[in-house]
């Protein structure tokens, strides 16, 4: 082999190699980034001690219903009916959920049962939204969380 043929195939390889450990960084950097962040957001999950959750049922901005769910012993179900349709909410100890609306994709519906704030349900074509906030117990420094 020429000696300025196996300095450029040892330059390549050189570069290949650096190339590598700079991907491996950035992928250990990414990954410790994602352990971090989903830590905080479980930490920000935790309800404080002593903290409840109040869910508020709202049609057009027009407040309908305040629950505190803490204080719920028996289920039940409460139906919100208007000229732009239905929804029946669901309300369980410590959770809540539509069960139920008439309209069209039902968006609503699949979104389940939600217990804690971040996380809101929403009937865009009915105008009904559902909230869950944490009250009492103290602040926990956190205004908001995305999930």
């Amino acid at each position: 082999m020429r000696p300025h043929v196996a300095a450029a195939a040892s330059e390549t390889a050189a570069r290949r190699d650096r190339g590598r450990r700079v991907e491996i960084l950035f992928a250990v950097a990414v990954a410790a980034t994602a352990l971090v962040l989903f830590a905080v957001a479980q930490a920000a999950g935790a309800a404080p001690s002593g903290a409840h959750a109040v869910a508020t049922i709202a049609r057009n901005g027009t407040v309908l219903e305040t629950i505190d769910l803490s204080a719920v012993d028996e289920p039940y179900t409460l139906r919100f009916e208007d000229e732009s349709g239905a929804n029946v909410v669901a309300v369980e100890p410590g959770r809540i959920r539509v069960v139920e609306a008439d309209c069209p994709d039902k968006v609503c519906v699949n979104a389940g049962w939600i217990d804690a704030p971040g996380r809101p349900i929403a009937c865009v074509p009915h105008g009904l939204t559902i909230v869950v906030e944490r009250e009492g117990g103290g602040a926990d420094g956190i205004d908001a969380l995305a999930r």
